[in-house]
């Protein structure tokens, strides 16, 4: 079942579209199955594919989360919001700097960690918000995603880490 996305948030929902597309492509690269879903066969592959999600869109989008969503959130979200987008790079800068094994297994939680974080917010976080935020502070956010996410994309600017 589809969700409906308020027109302010879907810049958000749509680079979620791409990450879960990366974390299934990481999922079946691993398992040996990456044929079947686009994704690089070998390891160092699957690495360069999560790192240019990284600095495609993913520090951007999670920065645009906390700041603009953030005030607009109950303190346990945000506090689920911040660990897991710190988890995520995290386990990233783990499957850089480890062994082959380890990378494996820090690719692996980085993919489901995604899926799972990318599923809990459009699926709980969104509507929450969408609900609870009056139409002003709504075409705000908005405002400020179209700046931060889609020219920045559009002027191909890679993300910085902050």
């Amino acid at each position: 079942m589809a969700i409906k996305r308020s027109r302010q948030l879907k810049p958000l929902s749509s680079e979620h579209h791409q990450a879960l597309l990366v974390a299934f492509q990481l999922k079946k690269g691993l398992a040996g199955h990456g044929e079947s879903a686009g994704a690089p066969k070998d390891l160092p592959g699957l690495l360069a594919l999560a790192r240019r999600l990284e600095s495609t869109f993913l520090l951007t989008h999670t920065r645009a989360e906390e700041e603009l969503l953030g005030r607009h959130l109950l303190a346990a979200d945000m506090k689920r919001l911040q660990f897991e987008h710190g988890e995520l790079v995290r386990l990233l800068d783990a499957a850089r700097q480890t062994r082959s094994a380890d990378v494996r297994q820090a690719l692996t939680a980085f993919a489901n960690l995604l899926e799972r974080h990318v599923r809990w917010e459009e699926r709980e976080l969104f509507p929450s918000c969408e609900s609870s935020m009056n139409e002003a502070d709504l075409a705000l956010v908005g405002h400020e995603l179209e700046m931060r996410l889609v020219l920045s994309r559009n002027e191909g600017k890679p993300a910085k880490r902050t």
